[in-house]
């Protein structure tokens, strides 16, 4: 993994395709499994009122999104 502009360094935890995404609360549930073959659940919550409207948009645009975690590197 190349370094992050800053100088520090994260490595790769997951890469995790979005298979679903389910609204939660104020926010939403993504869900995909990783190359490890193991299930992830991503929760995003919002701190301000989201419309219906907005709520689909967002929905669809996750629903195409990949979820990359990464963890700052031992020194």
């Amino acid at each position: 993994m190349r370094p992050e502009p800053s100088g520090e360094r994260f490595d790769l935890v997951a890469d995790i395709p979005i298979e679903e995404v389910r609204t939660s609360g104020a926010g939403f549930a993504l869900s995909g499994r990783g190359a490890d073959r193991q299930d992830y659940r991503v929760e995003v919550h919002f701190d301000v009122p989201v419309d219906a409207k907005t709520r689909k948009v967002l929905g669809e645009l996750l629903s195409e999104a990949e979820i990359r975690v990464l963890r700052r590197a031992a020194p």
